[in-house]
């Protein structure tokens, strides 16, 4: 039979190195934004509508795979000859954004336009997730 000793000192640094191996293992090195969208139902449709402020059409890539709707796409950098960028807040990268819709929808018929910077996206309902009105017959 092996006993180990172990000191409070010991088992301190045993959980510092793991929790530093978690961190390396779980860390992402890309930077991916995010953007604020909200999301509307009728009995007819879902609306959704994201806020994507400076970027064109072809700048932003939607997809709808497995009830999953998925925005992404690339800010990119603006640089000015000659000038030298001393304070900026403008977004530079990789955005994206998943959003799952459990009802089943009208694929072929999802539609998007964008307007102002904000990109609204229709997306049916199919007719099967369409609430049914049940008439009660009196006896």
């Amino acid at each position: 039979m092996t006993l180990y000793f172990r000191t409070p000192e010991m088992m301190a640094e045993h959980r510092r190195r793991m929790m530093r191996q978690l961190m390396e293992d779980s860390y992402n090195t890309e930077r991916v934004l995010t953007f604020p969208m909200e999301l509307k139902s009728t009995e007819n449709e879902y609306t959704l509508r994201a806020m994507l402020p400076g970027l064109s059409t072809e700048e932003v890539n939607i997809q709808f795979n497995d009830s999953v709707l998925t925005i992404d796409g690339e800010y990119s950098a603006i640089s000015e000859e000659g000038k030298e960028s001393l304070f900026s807040e403008m977004p530079v990268g990789r955005f994206s954004r998943s959003l799952e819709i459990k009802d089943p929808v009208v694929v072929e018929k999802i539609e998007a336009s964008m307007k102002d910077g904000i990109l609204t996206i229709h997306i049916p309902k199919a007719e099967e997730a369409k609430p049914k009105t049940i008439k009660i017959n009196a006896k």
